[in-house]
């Protein structure tokens, strides 16, 4: 026996006298038995270490797979699809003013904010104000896109996957009036799980036109021809932002449908009247100046370049609105021009307005004195 066997023997020895009650055992036969089940413990621990590692690199793979945003296809919480699924659905929802249900779409702890939102801190209660609101002014909104843009870091809002729906809007009955829809506008929203933690409304008013064709005109009606309701329907009297209230509701309703049949009036049936027939007559003035510096500019653009005359006679109305607004307007034909007719045309000449419509023109041309301001030349 060798130093090995003799030593495994007195090992064997001592755990079988152990087991066995002191009770005398064949060391040699001991020894071979004891190799096989050493032998065959290390085959089984090579194994089970195969095994755990191959476990432990499946976990590794999956942690990683949730840091970098890859999931699998059914994962309601990181699922691409789903997350617009939601944006959109919540959208549609918030589009029929139906508050019952855009809630069902947000945690109980979500965020709702921005532009056209009622300010608070309860989302549910914000957006039943919001909507009863919208419904009374008119608003109208239809959804054009819902992407996924990335998932948000914690930190910067709320974490989960980011998704931005843009949307074009019709707001105080402007649709009523012949304006068209607002764009550029868009919701933001972070869904997490399948529900909304996150929602942000961005209006652009000062560069969509909402500003100058709608509310500040509306506003100015207002402060004129019901200057006692201002702080029922706005925050201060200035008209600064709306407030959200059923009282206020009632009067926004009343007052912007009786602002568009002031603004849809025709201007013409009061050229009869002296100061109305010199202010038509000063508009037409303006916008021949206007039409007859079209042409000279025309005529000096090389090889009639259509590009060029598009932008040259742009440029040149966009400088005769200005002027057509200074003229004091009478009392009785002030709203279709400021509430109506002026909107039209800076509509129909903004840069960024790249294939006016013929409608719009057509609707230029039929106020008394702008004919020349929208006739093609």
């Amino acid at each position: 026996m060798t130093g090995r066997e003799d030593t495994a023997g007195r090992a064997l020895r001592s755990l079988l006298l152990e087991e066995t009650n002191a009770m005398p055992v064949d060391t040699h036969h001991a020894t071979v038995h004891l190799r096989r089940r050493i032998a065959d413990t290390r085959k089984r621990r090579r194994v089970t270490l195969v095994v755990a590692v191959s476990v432990v690199a499946a976990v590794a793979v999956t942690m990683a797979g949730g840091w970098l945003d890859v999931t699998k296809a059914d994962d309601p919480a990181q699922n691409p699809d789903q997350s617009v699924a939601v944006a959109h659905e919540f959208l549609e929802a918030v589009g029929r003013f139906d508050a019952d249900t855009a809630i069902t779409y947000l945690t109980n702890d979500a965020t709702v904010e921005g532009d056209g939102i009622s300010a608070g801190s309860d989302a549910a209660e914000q957006l039943r104000l919001t909507f009863a609101h919208d419904r009374a002014e008119g608003y109208k909104q239809t959804i054009k896109d819902c992407v996924r843009v990335g998932t948000s870091a914690p930190g910067w809002m709320v974490a989960g996957p980011s998704v931005t729906c843009a949307f074009d809007m019709q707001v105080m009955r402007s649709a009523e009036i012949g304006l068209d829809p607002y764009t550029d506008n868009a919701w933001r929203l972070t869904v997490r799980d399948g529900k909304i933690v996150w929602a942000h409304q961005d209006i652009p008013h000062g560069t969509n036109g909402f500003l100058d064709q709608i509310a500040v005109p509306f506003g100015s009606w207002m402060s004129i021809n019901h200057p006692d309701e201002m702080l029922t329907m706005y925050t201060d009297k200035h008209g600064s932002a709306v407030r959200y209230a059923e009282d206020s509701n009632r009067l926004w309703e009343q007052r912007s449908a009786e602002y568009v049949a002031v603004v849809r009036q025709n201007p013409g049936a009061y050229l009869n009247q002296p100061e109305v027939a010199a202010y038509v007559a000063k508009l037409d003035s303006i916008c021949g100046a206007a039409q007859a510096r079209v042409k000279n500019k025309i005529h000096a653009i090389p090889q009639q370049n259509q590009t060029a005359v598009i932008e040259a006679r742009a440029r040149i109305l966009q400088e005769t609105i200005p002027k057509l607004h200074a003229l004091p307007s009478p009392q009785a034909v002030r709203w279709p021009y400021e509430g109506r007719a002026f909107p039209l045309m800076e509509q129909f000449y903004d840069p960024h307005n790249v294939q006016p419509s013929e409608s719009l023109q057509r609707q230029i041309q039929q106020i008394p004195g702008l004919n020349k301001c929208a006739s093609s030349l």
